[in-house]
């Protein structure tokens, strides 16, 4: 097994964009419980689909099977 070293540039920018997103989020989300005139800004069925969301959003660039057993055997 050859050994790869981590990127830590990588880590740190892929975790300020993730932090950039997350926060971006929460401003849309609280602004449209708002526009909605709610008065709680998550509820249990926006916190599923934010989840199914996500989920389903970061499987697209993991794509099911590609590079099985290429790092793991």
């Amino acid at each position: 097994m050859s050994e790869k070293k981590s990127n830590p540039t990588l880590y740190l920018f892929g975790g300020i964009l993730g932090a950039l997103i997350g926060l971006i989020a929460a401003y849309l989300l609280e602004k449209s419980a708002e526009l909605d005139g709610e008065d709680k800004i998550l509820t249990s069925k926006k916190i599923s689909k934010i989840g199914i969301g996500t989920i389903s959003f970061l499987y697209t660039f993991v794509k099911k099977g590609k590079g099985k057993g290429k790092y793991f055997s």
